[in-house]
């Protein structure tokens, strides 16, 4: 049997597990609406900030505040890393927590997911993307003005080992 033949048989399976018939599962009006939407854009940065979370006794973490780092932001999102030493450190799916920017203020936040040492949350507020870029831009202006110094050539003496 080719590959239609295949397909076919998953979707009657789909459609039986489902109680539909092979044509309703695939009319697009007929499926259930699970509220997805498309991914929102995301931004790659290297933001240190501060994750503050509910005090030890009552919800069993080990550290209420610890640094983190920003990797990526989206509008209601953002990836973090965490320097825990285990994953105990870490916050667990569906924890709410607040992220301290700096600069940018503090936005109250769910756990989305959690993988090694990052962690996915999603924001009840909306980032303002742009503000948080400008506020990074000041507060790193002077280390890019470092970068863009031109270094001098070294001057060597007429020693014995100086290229020639």
């Amino acid at each position: 049997m080719g590959i239609d033949g295949d397909i076919g048989r998953k979707m009657a399976i789909y459609a039986a597990l489902l109680g539909m018939t092979d044509s309703q599962l695939v009319d697009p009006a007929l499926r259930p609406d699970r509220g997805l939407q498309p991914r929102a854009p995301r931004r790659r940065t290297l933001i240190s900030a501060t994750l503050l979370r509910a005090p030890a006794e009552a919800s069993g973490t080990a550290c209420p505040q610890q640094d983190i780092i920003v990797r990526n932001i989206s509008e209601h999102g953002m990836c973090l890393a965490s320097r825990a030493a285990s994953q105990r450190g870490l916050p667990v799916a569906d924890e709410i927590v607040c992220i301290r920017l700096p600069g940018n203020g503090e936005y109250l936040a769910q756990v989305r997911w959690v993988e090694e040492r990052a962690f996915g949350v999603e924001l009840f507020g909306t980032l303002d993307i742009e503000a948080l870029g400008a506020a990074n831009r000041k507060r790193n202006d002077r280390f890019l003005r470092l970068l863009d110094t031109p270094v001098p050539e070294p001057v060597f003496a007429g020693s014995e080992g100086a290229p020639a």
